[in-house]
């Protein structure tokens, strides 16, 4: 029957007998004896298999102990080693030598075998709580670079939260923070479906497509369901029963996770569930793991539920704005289609400029789209102006010039109105832009606040091109219309002066699109339902 080592010792001593009887009672008391005759043989032997105790003479013919103990201190492999040393001189100044060049202990010769066995063995079990010292702190060393990746990813995912304007953006980067804190082999994001029916996956990592297709589960059925249901995270070794509605993960150790909102000041909602499962290790997901599993999923359902109520806001909104943007037109009825032409054209625009020059990164889709909703109230407004003004069939007089000047001032206060105290909402406050600076000239010589360049919005820039191309093209009670290529000329011409040069090169690359929305879109129903279509 083996026995179990209780520690390696290598012995250094140029007596052969000493060496021999040292070695017989060390290996008797457990250890494994290795011998060297002089220091340099010590320091070779030390390097390569690293004993745990150095039991070593002073007197060597060569190298002796010291040099060969202080050589040992000085190399990062061996420096940790204890070492006793044996003296057969009674010097102070030999024994001070020695334990200023490294030693731990010493006994002089001749020396009682039971006393040196005692202090090997006490030196041993420091030996042995320093190895399991640096087992410890290498662990918690561990732990904590583990920990400390986890809440940088955590951080990262609450930064990336609060700039995620989509539900799509949410759960992308979902399952990207539960992957990196949780060293999960595969994770999905199962979503209710619109019946309220069934959970199916949105979102998947480690997962093949055709078996995400695939994955759909009743809300009420299996694990997933069983979440759902109760809205408690569930962790376990094994999913347990592979028949079960959760077959599309192997049996490993998981974690289901709601997607659920339990804010004080609104009512429980319920997206969905994220399991997490395959953990790259093989082993269970610690405390920690599910911790935060959980607290990035509550993270995700609540940017989950703003986006939700954001799309919900936006979408009345829209419904409100396109009602009032139509009181203006029962006010003149000049400028029935007027306002939708300008509508679609600025989209046109928008989109142009969105393909190239120096507003491609700014005009995204998004911002087309919310441009072509908010043109429409550009003249707002008009319906604070007094209606001998607003219709007079002939030319305004200086006067009359100054009030009508004053709806870029009013459609700002009206629309600005839902907004006090609130916070911003894009699509109101690009309204608020257009509808108080679309009269303002590039130059600085427009109305309101004679703003020029960069200063005035770049939507308003835009609207206030569109707005005098319609106005150029379309008959007034007090003016005749013009032909598309006489506006466009005049807009070539007052490039820098009333427009943006770059909005007015974009014009110039797509002003044919201007002129058959124009031939499309006159000032009638009929034809305006023809352009929509």
């Amino acid at each position: 029957m083996e026995t179990t080592s209780a520690g390696k010792i290598l012995v250094v001593d140029d007596d052969q007998k000493l060496l021999s009887i040292l070695s017989l009672h060390l290996r008797a008391a457990g250890f494994e004896v290795s011998l060297a005759r002089d220091g340099a043989e010590a320091i070779h032997h030390a390097q390569n298999h690293l004993p745990d105790i150095i039991v070593m003479d002073i007197t060597m013919p060569g190298l002796d102990g010291i040099e060969a103990t202080r050589r040992l201190r000085t190399d990062e492999r061996t420096e940790h080693i204890p070492i006793i040393i044996l003296t057969g001189k009674t010097s102070t100044n030999d024994l001070v030598l020695a334990l200023d060049a490294g030693a731990q202990e010493y006994l002089t010769k001749p020396f009682d075998m039971t006393e040196l066995l005692a202090r090997v063995r006490t030196v041993h079990r420091l030996v042995i709580a320093r190895k399991e010292l640096d087992t410890l702190n290498n662990r918690l060393e561990h732990e904590v670079k583990i920990k400390t990746r986890r809440l940088e990813a955590l951080n990262d995912f609450m930064h990336e939260l609060n700039q995620a304007l989509t539900r799509e953006h949410i759960l992308d980067k979902l399952v990207h923070a539960i992957r990196d804190v949780s060293g999960a082999g595969r994770v999905s994001v199962m979503m209710l479906d619109r019946a309220g029916e069934n959970l199916v996956c949105e979102r998947a990592y480690g997962i093949d497509a055709a078996v995400v297709k695939t994955m759909r589960v009743g809300a009420l059925e299996g694990v997933a369901g069983q979440v759902f249901r109760s809205g408690k995270t569930l962790s376990a070794q094994t999913f347990g029963d592979s028949r079960d509605a959760d077959r599309h993960y192997e049996r490993s150790a998981f974690v289901s996770a709601p997607l659920v909102t339990t804010t004080p000041d609104a009512p429980r909602s319920m997206f969905g569930v994220v399991n997490v499962t395959d953990k790259k290790d093989e082993g269970p997901f610690s405390e920690d793991e599910v911790d935060c599993i959980r607290s990035i999923s509550d993270a995700a359902a609540i940017a989950l539920q703003s986006v939700l109520r954001k799309n919900q806001l936006e979408e009345s909104l829209v419904v409100l704005l396109k009602t009032i943007g139509h009181l203006a037109e029962y006010r003149d009825e000049e400028t029935t289609l007027h306002i939708e032409r300008v509508a679609l054209m600025t989209r046109i625009l928008a989109m142009q400029l969105s393909r190239r020059g120096p507003y491609q990164d700014e005009v995204t889709d998004e911002f087309a789209e919310m441009i072509e909703q908010a043109a429409s109230l550009h003249d707002i407004g008009k319906v604070g102006i007094p209606d001998d003004i607003l219709t007079k069939p002939g030319k305004l007089t200086d006067e009359e010039f100054q009030i009508m000047k004053t709806h870029t001032d009013i459609g700002r206060r009206v629309l600005s109105l839902p907004m006090d105290g609130d916070q911003p909402v894009p699509l109101l406050s690009m309204c608020i832009e257009i509808a108080h600076c679309h009269h303002e000239k590039y130059n600085g010589k427009g109305y309101p606040k004679r703003i020029a360049g960069q200063h005035i919005p770049l939507s308003a820039r835009i609207v206030a091109l569109v707005d005098a191309y319609d106005a150029i093209t379309s008959k007034r009670r007090y003016k005749k219309e013009r032909s598309h290529e006489e506006a466009v000329e005049l807009i070539r011409s007052d490039s820098g002066q009333h427009f943006d040069p770059h909005v007015v090169d974009a014009f110039l690359q797509c002003h044919d699109q201007f002129d058959e929305l124009r031939a499309r879109c006159g000032d009638s129903a009929e034809t305006l339902g023809v352009a929509q279509a």
